[in-house]
């Protein structure tokens, strides 16, 4: 039965798109969703992970196959002479049987062992499309600062020049020119050290896919977002059915259970049948006989260690599984936290700062426009605009991160929507 289990799961493990060698090259335009299938079929650390449990697979045929048949092949130099003739070769073949349920024992191990290595996959591949998905909000996020440094970038310089034709012509003053080739500088500094991280956010991504560090992306124009029900207490209940590090510990803390059954049945022998075969001569009747024999365990002190080894080992792992609970638990708090907060900082800057910014730049550049104003106060609104566009986009890009950390911890999502702008 063992072995059917192992074989569905590594055909579910395997389901998937198989790539060919025309499918190899990703279209540079491509979306999240085909990044992430990509990661699947090309990241170095899932095939790892993956052959792993092929390896695991392969195991379990062996641990419950018995040991291998013994045949032994005697010349007598000096052949024994008997009353019917010389005793010239003999012949003996023998076979170990195990205990009743040693084998079966030591076969479900090799099952639970490779199932673990299957969850252990699972638990890599989320991970991998945790990385892939937080690497693509990260380009999103850097090109929609460069876009909102670069549109800040020409307002102000826009408004520095406006500042230098009404000193030169008398109207205006000095220090709010300098106060705003000073933000130019700031701005035009913010923006470079912008653009220079182009290249390591997508050698993060190419990374994650298995590419070269230069490969072209796509920078995508909006944030997808797998939507989650936020009902905790059902997030909960597929944190404990469908997180596989969770289900990890579970196997293990089963497979260590079947040891402790296992270290319980070295206390009785097992049994080896032999078959011997005396050649004599070519006048007498070859004899042959039969013989069984059983190995004592009679240092019954060692078997007694294995057995406390066996029964600390499946504690141990059930304290694994506890741990475990407790660890996910904690980091699924801090997801949703983080998630709501972000949630709630993206409709702060939405519905209210980002209007009211905007509002405010526009009533201090038409009071600027009419000698009501200060040229400062309009520096002010513009940096203070920047700095509410560019929080924006970072609580929205934290929402769909934070999203993807919660469907790495609790499974696929049930339904799908888009980030909204």
């Amino acid at each position: 039965m063992y072995k059917n289990k192992t074989a569905l799961l590594l055909a579910g493990l395997l389901a998937g798109p198989v790539w060919s060698q025309e499918e190899a090259a990703l279209d540079p335009r491509a979306e999240l969703a085909e990044y992430a299938r990509y990661a699947e079929q090309h990241n170095p650390k899932l095939k790892q992970a993956l052959t792993r449990y092929q390896a695991a697979l392969a195991k379990v045929p062996s641990a419950s196959a018995w040991v291998d048949p013994r045949l032994t092949y005697g010349y007598f130099a000096r052949p024994v002479e008997t009353r019917t003739g010389p005793q010239e070769m003999r012949f003996s073949a023998a076979q170990t049987f195990p205990w009743k349920g040693k084998l079966d024992l030591k076969g479900r191990i090799a099952q639970q062992e490779a199932v673990v290595e299957g969850q252990r996959y699972e638990a890599t591949r989320r991970s991998l499309i945790f990385e892939v998905k937080a690497a693509y909000y990260d380009c999103y996020f850097l090109e929609r600062a460069i876009a909102v440094t670069e549109e800040n970038l020409r307002l102000l310089a826009h408004l520095e020049e406006v500042g230098r034709t009404r000193y030169r012509g008398g109207t205006g003053e000095h220090a709010p020119v300098l106060k705003a080739q000073v933000e130019l500088g700031r701005l035009e500094d913010q923006l470079r050290s912008l653009r220079q991280q182009r290249r390591p956010t997508a050698a993060r991504l190419n990374a994650a896919l298995g590419r070269a560090a230069t490969a072209p992306i796509a920078v995508p124009d909006s944030l997808p977002m797998d939507a989650l029900d936020l009902d905790e207490e059902v997030l909960k209940e597929r944190l404990q059915t469908a997180n596989p590090m969770l289900q990890m510990r579970h196997t293990q803390a089963r497979a260590r259970s079947l040891g402790v059954e296992l270290a319980g049945k070295q206390f009785y022998p097992d049994l080896t049948v032999s078959l011997d075969y005396i050649h004599i001569g070519d006048r007498g009747a070859n004899p042959l006989m039969a013989m069984a024999s059983l190995n004592l365990p009679l240092w019954r002190s060692s078997y007694e260690a294995g057995q406390r080894a066996a029964k600390l080992s499946h504690q141990a792992a059930l304290q694994g599984v506890a741990d475990e609970e407790n660890r996910l638990a904690a980091e699924l708090e801090l997801a949703l936290y983080k998630q709501r907060d972000a949630q709630s900082r993206s409709a702060l800057y939405r519905d209210s700062l980002l209007p009211k910014a905007e509002q405010a730049l526009n009533v201090t550049q038409r009071a600027f426009a009419a000698d009501r104003s200060d040229f400062l106060a309009v520096i002010d609104a513009q940096r203070t605009l920047l700095e509410f566009q560019l929080a924006y986009e970072r609580a929205r890009t934290d929402q769909a991160l934070h999203w993807a950390e919660i469907e790495k911890l609790v499974g696929e999502p049930a339904i799908t929507e888009d980030i909204q702008p």
